[in-house]
């Protein structure tokens, strides 16, 4: 195969030739699914290790750090088959580093308030690179 390197400064023209996004900047720089029982990366990119801090409590480590703590982090679990309450996912205040952050999966219902639980998570990390 061929490499293709594309420079910071390559721009992307959508679809109708009417917008442009830079390139380098809109893709994911890190990613992970982590397995409800928080103890294994199902899948990932740019993720040196994930330590399970507990129920619905872990941190990622990212193997190329970003170039600063100041990145988006997006979070989402699997509902896990709880159909009537709310699941949340969130960075642990004051843990989000240029190469790692933690974070908590809870849900709430009619009778719980903010329960930590074990579901699959998906983590996404978007911004620039060291």
């Amino acid at each position: 195969g061929t490499n293709v390197k594309i420079a910071n400064t390559s721009v992307t023209v959508g679809e109708g030739g009417s917008a442009t996004t830079t390139t380098v900047q809109g893709l994911a720089k890190s990613w992970a699914k982590i397995a409800a029982d928080g103890a294994s990366i199902l899948d990932s990119f740019n993720v040196s290790s994930h330590d399970d801090d507990g129920t619905g409590d872990g941190g990622i480590h990212i193997s190329n750090d970003m170039s600063s703590a100041n990145y988006v982090i997006q979070l989402t679990v699997d509902h896990g088959g709880a159909g009537s309450s709310v699941n949340s996912v969130e960075v642990t205040d004051g843990t989000q580093a240029a190469g790692s952050f933690d974070y908590t999966n809870n849900y709430v219902n009619s009778v719980e308030n903010r329960v930590a639980f074990n579901v699959d998570r998906y983590i996404a990390v978007l911004g620039d690179l060291a």
